[in-house]
């Protein structure tokens, strides 16, 4: 790592409409990633972890928030405007400047909405960021062969030379440990490792500075798992790579990644240093993750106590006072102000 950040991501916010509702996936996620580091985001299924990756691909539009790729802003929502929008129009304290009021909050929306349209068609997709799908066989189509699928970013880019795009492939199977002749068959001919494997090829011979991980092991053997890990790290080293890496298995986060982030139920509630996250633990329900660890040890496992976190429910005010909060150095939790008081002291008790 050099301290160079290449990926900010600020207030995300990815809400799916249902009916005349709004589905929270994703609320208010901001985090950061340098030059050549790993940060792990973990948390249980439906936390918003893939929809927080797929939005900072551009998969997802975001409905708030902004992100930035190597310090230009690639994407941006119109949420928050939105909601002061609407705050406006029904604030009863407004007062004499009601018109002037609600015409600024107007004017301030119509101007979000404007910039995320401008840079959803300026940036369409960001080659420099690829993904890795959790389910390979899932997202290889099964009517093309290894090469097309491969080379499919390459055509789409403009690439027309085939004799470029043949040795573009070749070389990337190998760095994968593949062989050329496995370029001209199809994925039922592969199995589940080797299909991650063509996925990683996939991603890669677009020449990224990010890749986002999406599980790339939850579905393979624990053997083959440590293989693509290795594989994954091997990368990393030989193109400068800098990976946003999703995944359940605590352990397997802990010996890849350089930064842990922990998501709960659409937020981003911890995150800090692999060591310093598994060492000193402050959120509830990062503590619940760690102690569901299974130990190699089976008088250990016999002891271990679990811990169980329920969500306490919280109005619509109390939760615009929780925010990600620096405890430690380099180690942030979502907490409102008083509550970060408290952890600061326990913290340097430790």
């Amino acid at each position: 790592m050099n301290g160079e950040e290449i990926l900010r991501v600020e207030g995300l916010r990815q809400y799916f409409r249902n009916g005349r509702n709004w589905i929270k996936a994703v609320d208010d996620v901001s985090f950061s990633v340098k030059k050549g580091e790993i940060l792990g985001i973990v948390g249980e299924s439906g936390c918003g972890k893939t929809t927080t990756a797929r939005s900072v691909i551009k998969l997802y539009r975001p409905t708030g928030g902004k992100v930035w790729f190597n310090g230009e802003l690639i994407s941006a929502g119109a949420w928050d405007e939105r909601m002061a929008f609407e705050k406006a129009k029904t604030d009863k304290n407004r007062g004499e400047r009601a018109k002037e009021y609600i015409s600024e909050a107007r004017e301030n929306y119509r101007k979000a909405v404007d910039l995320s349209r401008q840079l959803n068609k300026k940036y369409p997709s960001v080659t420099e960021i690829q993904m890795i799908f959790q389910d390979p066989m899932a997202s290889l189509n099964p009517r093309m062969t290894i090469k097309e699928i491969i080379a499919e970013g390459l055509r789409i880019h403009g690439e027309k030379n085939e004799e470029i795009i043949t040795a573009k492939v070749y070389d990337v199977l190998k760095k994968v440990g593949l062989q050329p002749d496995h370029a001209n068959r199809y994925p039922h001919e592969f199995s589940g490792g080797q299909r991650q494997r063509i996925g990683i090829a996939r991603a890669i011979i677009m020449q990224p500075k990010v890749i986002i991980a999406d599980e790339p092991v939850s579905a393979l053997d624990v053997s083959i798992q440590a293989q693509v890990i290795n594989l994954l790290g091997q990368l990393r080293d030989e193109m400068g790579l800098t990976i946003l890496f999703i995944a359940h298995d605590l352990s397997v986060v802990k010996y890849f990644s350089d930064r842990i982030g922990v998501m709960y139920f659409g937020h981003m509630v911890e995150m800090a240093e692999s060591e310093e996250l598994f060492s000193h633990p402050i959120h509830g329900y990062t503590k619940a993750l760690l102690s569901a660890i299974p130990l190699p040890d089976p008088y250990a496992e016999k002891r271990r106590k679990r811990i169980f976190y329920q969500r306490p429910e919280y109005t619509p005010e109390e939760e615009e006072k929780f925010a990600l909060r620096e405890i430690y150095p380099g180690h942030f939790v979502r907490c409102t102000e008083l509550e970060e008081i408290n952890l600061r002291r326990e913290r340097e008790k430790d």
